[in-house]
């Protein structure tokens, strides 16, 4: 009994360090491992989180599924201060500004999840991962803390089962049906594209007596929160400014299967008795970066489907 409780311990240091180095658990890189040694024998098995009208359509592209793949990073955000200036109604405030540390903690938790889907993409030997669904969720654990998991089915071109892969796995969040009708295109996957903001806005006089009421009373009246608006746009603008460079670094032409997620936060805080409200945006959008198939001419004819 004390020399199975002294293996547990080892094997919890074990997985302790391949996590702090990027990695994955060895238990859950042996049982893939062991899934990879049965492709092509009865044996193997494989799990997916494809329907099965998206994996007929997936087979008809040229691929096979292996196997069910997963990445996950939670992920503690560090203390962010604020930059402050001179105002022109309350003297020394604070100032609309991005925040680096919330930013850059998103990036790195990002990175640290599609880096260990791919890593489990590579031990099943895929070519790419399709269907990937991205979650970002933070409700249910401690203050300051985020989790970021990806799932999605690793998959092979049926002609170059023998062969290893050459190049990374793609990565991909369409699903069975669009995939299959990129392909259709002369297109393919080459990549995710990836793009955030944490923009703090700062809401100016006129914001305030309407957002809070102040002494005016402006709560009772309509009229747009311009400042908060402004910050929407310019939080859009960065984030998708970033996606855009991720996409042209793996030689894409263009991002499909966009998913904008947009949060709102309204910060409340007090100066000499009066309270204020300003707005936090976080700002992502992500999708499946695209060029055209090496050596193939684009095909678009468009098919009339009547539903029986």
């Amino acid at each position: 009994m004390f020399g199975r409780k002294g293996s547990d311990d080892q094997r919890s240091i074990d997985s302790l360090r391949a996590i702090e180095a990027g990695g994955l658990p060895p238990t859950a890189a042996a049982r893939l491992e062991e899934n990879a040694r049965r492709q092509g024998t009865p044996d193997h098995i494989f799990t997916s989180n494809l329907s099965p009208s998206e994996l007929l359509l997936t087979e008809e592209c040229g691929y096979e599924p292996l196997g069910q793949v997963m990445g996950c990073c939670v992920y503690h955000v560090g203390w962010q201060g604020l930059a402050a200036g001179w105002g022109s109604y309350s003297g020394w405030t604070r100032m609309s500004q991005e925040l680096g540390v919330l930013t850059q903690a998103y990036v790195d938790a990002r990175n640290l999840c599609f880096g260990r889907l791919e890593q489990e993409a590579a031990i099943l030997r895929a070519d790419g991962v399709v269907g990937v669904r991205f979650e970002r969720t933070g409700s249910d654990l401690p203050s300051g803390t985020v989790e970021f998991k990806a799932v999605g089915t690793a998959v092979r071109s049926k002609a170059a089962r023998s062969a290893p892969p050459t190049q990374r796995p793609f990565l991909s969040n369409l699903n069975g049906q669009d995939h299959w009708a990129l392909r259709q295109a002369g297109m393919r996957p080459v990549g995710f594209a990836f793009g955030n903001c944490s923009w703090y806005q700062v809401a100016g006089w006129r914001n305030q007596m309407m957002n809070t009421g102040g002494v005016f009373g402006g709560s009772w009246t309509n009229g747009e929160l311009t400042d908060f608006t402004q910050g929407v746009y310019t939080s859009r603008e960065i984030a998708l400014s970033r996606l855009s460079d991720e996409a042209a670094r793996v030689g894409a032409i263009g991002v499909v299967g966009m998913v904008v997620q947009p949060t709102f936060e309204l910060i409340d805080y007090d100066s000499n008795n009066v309270r204020y409200q300003d707005l936090l945006v976080q700002f992502t959008a992500y999708g499946t970066a695209i060029n055209y198939e090496i050596g193939q001419a684009v095909h678009t004819d468009i098919q009339f489907i009547v539903p029986l």
